[in-house]
């Protein structure tokens, strides 16, 4: 006799939760320490453009669960199928097809579910539309495929991510292109950011990748490629926002009203600022001791 099949809900049948306002689901799938390491593995092959062996990564999580809430892995699954459509295939039919079915499992979960920002990610399958679709740019595309998102990851409830933090900005690296970055020299203060970068993992990393852009954000205004820096202050943006809470010795307020005043005022219009005038950037980074 076969084993009952365990009957698949589609996405506008996953229950939602009336207490919360982000109307998030009602619970979040309880992981594993062996779902855990797999997931995250997943994600950084996803972030280091190996879309199928992310997929595959992921999929050993999705099998080992009956939740509805499963349906975030597959949405997942489907979009690193889609971006392996059009890289490793160069089929855009393949990727819109993906696109599709994996916008409509990653919206029930937005604007975050098992530490992953959902939202950016259906921003970025929006503009693969736009540019794939019938009448897009996507024909006209360098290669670099530069709206491929990068996953914005943190493991929920991590009690020693403020530990992390404060060790970030208490190392010498750190406070060296602190001091860089507020005489101007943003390229400089990006090089050293980006070694303190590359000895990170989690959550301290993608903290230290904020720095990292926004540092290089600042070098591209003062080469006047201006979409390469309205690009990178907007990935830092959204990563400081996420750390926003935090009392780790960063000033956030002043930071992320300069980042908002660069992107709605000076990278405003296609010269730059509204006027056509040269844009100034972010000039300081605030510390305090704590």
């Amino acid at each position: 006799m076969k084993a009952p099949r365990y009957a698949k809900k589609r996405p506008d049948e996953i229950q939602r939760d009336p207490a919360s306002p982000a109307g998030k689901p009602v619970k979040e799938i309880e992981m594993s320490p062996e779902d855990w390491q797999e997931f995250e593995h997943g994600v950084h092959l996803f972030n280091e453009g190996k879309f199928w062996n992310a997929h595959e990564a992921w999929e050993q999580v999705w099998l080992r669960h009956k939740e509805d809430e499963r349906l975030f892995f597959q949405g997942l699954i489907q979009l690193a199928a889609a971006y392996h459509h059009l890289v490793q295939k160069k089929n855009p039919r393949g990727m819109l097809n993906n696109f599709e079915k994996a916008y409509a499992k990653l919206e029930v979960f937005r604007p975050e579910y098992l530490g992953v920002f959902v939202t950016p990610l259906l921003r970025a399958v929006e503009e693969g539309r736009r540019r794939f679709s019938p009448g897009g740019n996507g024909e006209q595309d360098d290669g670099s495929f530069n709206f491929i998102p990068k996953l914005q990851f943190h493991k929920p409830y991590n009690p020693d991510l403020i530990v992390e933090v404060r060790e970030v900005l208490q190392s010498d690296g750190f406070r060296e292109g602190l001091g860089l970055f507020n005489k101007g020299y943003h390229w400089e203060a990006h090089e050293v950011w980006e070694d303190v970068w590359r000895e990170k993992e989690g959550d301290a990393k993608l903290f230290t990748q904020a720095f990292v852009q926004l540092a290089a954000a600042n070098s591209f205004i003062k080469l006047s490629k201006y979409g390469s820096a309205r690009y990178l202050f907007e990935k830092a943006l959204e990563k400081f926002i996420e750390f926003g809470h935090l009392d780790c010795g960063v000033v956030f307020p002043p930071l992320l009203e300069s980042i908002r005043h660069v992107l709605d005022v000076e990278l405003a219009g296609s010269g730059g600022g509204k006027n056509g005038s040269k844009p100034n950037g972010v000039t300081e980074i605030r510390m305090v001791s704590v």
